[in-house]
């Protein structure tokens, strides 16, 4: 199972590579005035991407990059079929387990309802209000009594409305009193006027966490996994921990210890557009054109500009794909459609489908290159 969802992640790699982009940015200088007028949009531009991109174009049937010998620009570390792995990636920390533990624990939480207690900061309450302006009720200003949950300290009320809570008691209800700020875009007619909420606290709702014992495991991971104790869960979480760090640094390792002379213009070309598609969808979905979306999301003056800006992490992914491939050439890897199949699964179809036979051979080659070097470290 965790080897079909790394394998999920490989053959994601558009999304994974623009979630780099995103969470990197645009840097200052992809920034423009976002004139309609950029290059992208007159037609003077290198990139102009609408659509459409093929990722199985230039890689070939066997999962490879068209025309790239990899081994003619990157030269492997001499240890790199028996990477030499750190204790802090081998070993597993009580911190490590226990932050584990409590994300798996989390996901099961049931929320309870609390009514003895009063409001701190931080809680989240469900309340019950009704607003009004030199005692006249106005449009927005109620629940109508259906109740909102909010946050204190999280969720954003005007003026200090939340913070009016705490030290209140659920079933009690009382004035809170506030100023709408001025200007006020959701309805100009209440800026900087004085309003009244008579509130009400229904309740305050707290996280509650299932007990921890064999009994949990045993509902919950019999069935999705095999485990039924405390014991083999935590063997289980400790040993996907150590294939997850194992993972990163074997990629870390060969990117920082293998040498690269150049890469290749078509793999970062296609690199670009991975980036670029990723955007066009996620365009889209806000009904935007990407154009568009890149001079007001992103805040970049072109295509070109956002291409520009992320050069380095455009020329990172088409590298650390080249050092893959050279670690294939060097120990002779190759793949077919059984071994695709059979690390995808049920979900062969729909990826072939999606990306093309081609690049689900790539990813396919890059699991089992990666799962050949994890094997072999110590």
């Amino acid at each position: 199972m965790r080897v079909k969802k790394r394998m999920t992640k490989l053959l994601s790699l558009a999304a994974c590579l623009a979630m780099l982009f995103a969470l990197a940015g645009c840097s200052g200088d992809a920034s423009g005035s976002g004139d309609s007028s950029s290059a992208a949009q007159t037609g003077d531009a290198k990139y102009n991407y609408t659509g459409g991109f093929d990722y199985s174009q230039n890689i070939t049937a066997d999962g490879r990059w068209e025309g790239v010998t990899a081994l003619d620009y990157v030269t492997l570390p001499e240890d790199y079929a028996a990477i030499p792995l750190p204790e802090d990636v081998t070993t597993v920390s009580d911190e490590d387990l226990q932050a584990q533990l409590d994300s798996v624990l989390a996901n099961y939480a049931t929320t309870v309802e609390v009514t003895d207690r009063a409001v701190a900061d931080g809680d989240t309450v469900n309340i019950d209000y009704v607003g009004s302006v030199d005692g006249v009720e106005f449009d927005g200003g109620s629940t109508g009594g259906a109740g909102t949950t909010v946050t204190i300290g999280v969720t954003s009320y005007i003026d200090d409305f939340l913070e009016q809570l705490i030290g209140h008691t659920p079933g009690e209800t009382f004035n809170v009193e506030v100023t709408f700020p001025d200007p006020y875009e959701n309805n100009p007619d209440l800026a900087g006027k004085d309003a009244v909420f008579v509130t009400t606290i229904n309740s305050i709702q707290e996280s509650q966490l299932p007990e921890y014992n064999d009994a949990f495991v045993a509902e919950n991971f019999a069935e999705n996994g095999g485990y039924t104790t405390t014991a083999e869960l935590e063997q289980a979480i400790k040993d996907s921990i150590v294939q997850n760090n194992t993972y990163s640094y074997v990629i870390t390792y060969l990117d920082e210890n293998a040498v690269v002379s150049q890469v290749p213009d078509t793999m970062k070309e296609y690199q670009a557009y991975v980036m670029l598609d990723y955007y066009n969808t996620y365009a889209a979905y806000f009904g935007m054109e990407l154009n568009d979306f890149i001079s007001q999301m992103l805040q970049a003056e072109s295509q070109d500009a956002l291409v520009e800006a992320q050069a380095d992490s455009i020329e990172a992914a088409a590298k650390e794909a080249l050092i893959l491939q050279a670690v294939a050439e060097a120990q002779n890897i190759t793949v077919d459609t059984a071994a695709a199949q059979e690390m995808l699964g049920e979900n062969y179809d729909s990826y072939v489908s999606n990306y093309g036979e081609p690049y689900v051979m790539m990813g396919t080659l890059s699991n089992t290159v990666i799962d050949q070097l994890m094997s072999t470290a110590h």
